[in-house]
């Protein structure tokens, strides 16, 4: 028996066929360690650097949210930030192209009007279409393009790819709610993000199924869910003012912390001048961080199966606080009613409905909102305001 080791016989079989096919084993020893870089990074400065990233570089982000809910805004807001150097991270202060492609929102009407809106630089944002002879109206397609998205990446020093939405991008022969297919069309788009450095922020909507887990809510796949590095996700809910308030929060985050601070943002309304005069948009405001999460909004709209009718739930609501000689705390309210399967969704319109008025009391964490029946709050709030004159 020879003693030359055995892995000598797979040499040999490579030299003599270099296409077969083989195993090659790398020691964990050789790979190179690298870290983390962030295309969006909001670290305070009191923090350890980059603890709060949000956005790896390079990789694959899903913007996720109902209809309605500023997905779009917030993908314009990231597109003007990436071209104007301004984005906390590793592209601050370098300005890089965006490759924008929508397929929902005309160019004319709604996008470039955002853009002038959010303060891009509209020389580095890029529309995208596709020229085929042989395809009359050809169009931006996964995985069949991918080879011609990282060329012009490249070419064009490409910072971000949108895809708005990532769905309407895969071919139609795919079919987007198997995992195997969703991977083959995904995986290269993802490996050509890495090797032609620019990373994809694809928006996507939320099923009304899955609970209170953003991840699964997910249109299509859920190979969606696992391909992602990061998921931004998006929800409303009424104040105790009976206002709208809107809530995004980071739900995934592969390659960082998990937990970041919550941000409130506000949708604000535009206007921008053309050559035939104003025309309307709205843009993405990012507001300070919040208490509240996505999930938990997603939480409140689910607990209790009972949400009451209107009529019951504002019958309650005033006897209620009618007992309490007018005015309770907001949170006391709240917890009485869901003790009675009340939504606070419910309560909250049940709020409008009767007219009550609510007041905020004391500072920092002692902070509470107490709400008054029309007289009470006559009585209690106005009365003690000083005359003047």
């Amino acid at each position: 028996m020879s003693d030359e080791p055995q892995w000598r016989e797979n040499v040999d079989a490579e030299e003599k066929d270099p296409t077969a096919r083989r195993l090659i084993l790398t020691p964990a020893s050789t790979i190179r360690l690298r870290r983390v870089r962030w295309l969006w990074d909001t670290t305070p400065e009191d923090a350890p650097p980059t603890s709060h990233g949000r956005i790896p570089l390079n990789s694959l982000a899903i913007a996720a949210g109902g209809p309605g809910l500023g997905k779009s805004q917030f993908a314009v807001w990231l597109t003007a930030r990436i071209t104007t150097g301004t984005l906390p991270g590793e592209m601050y202060g370098k300005p890089r192209g965006v490759i924008y492609a929508a397929t929902e929102d005309s160019w004319s009407y709604t996008i470039a009007p955002r853009l002038v809106a959010a303060g891009a630089n509209m020389g580095l944002v890029f529309r995208v279409d596709v020229k085929d002879d042989e395809e009359m109206h050809a169009r931006l397609t996964l995985p069949k393009d991918i080879s011609l998205m990282g060329k012009a990446a490249e070419e064009y020093s490409v910072g971000l790819l949108v895809a708005d939405p990532l769905l309407s991008m895969i071919d139609a022969s795919i079919n987007d709610y198997r995992a195997a297919e969703v991977r083959s069309a995904l995986e290269p788009l993802v490996a050509a993000a890495d090797r032609h450095d620019f990373t994809i922020l694809g928006l996507a909507h939320f099923t009304k199924a899955g609970g209170n887990d953003p991840l699964s809510r997910i249109a299509g796949s859920g190979a969606f869910g696992q391909l992602i590095r990061s998921l931004i996700a998006f929800a409303k809910q009424e104040s105790e003012e009976g206002e709208e308030e809107f809530v995004m929060s980071l739900e995934k985050n592969n390659l960082g912390r998990v937990g970041l601070p919550s941000h409130s943002y506000e949708i604000q309304p535009v206007t921008v001048d053309t050559d035939e005069g104003p025309t309307y948009v709205s843009r993405f405001v990012l507001g300070p961080e919040s208490t509240t999460s996505v999930r938990d909004v997603m939480r409140a709209e689910t607990n209790g199966e009972s949400s009451g009718s209107s009529s019951e739930v504002a019958e309650w609501l005033q006897g209620w606080l009618t007992d309490l000689g007018g005015s309770d705390e907001a949170r006391e309210i709240k917890k009485a009613a869901k003790k009675e399967t009340f939504s606070e969704s419910a309560v909250d319109r049940a709020k409008k409905k009767l007219g009550i008025r609510s007041k905020q009391q004391g500072f920092g964490r002692d902070r509470t909102s107490h709400w008054y029946l029309p007289e009470a709050w006559e009585r209690d709030v106005v009365a003690s305001l000083p005359r003047t004159g």
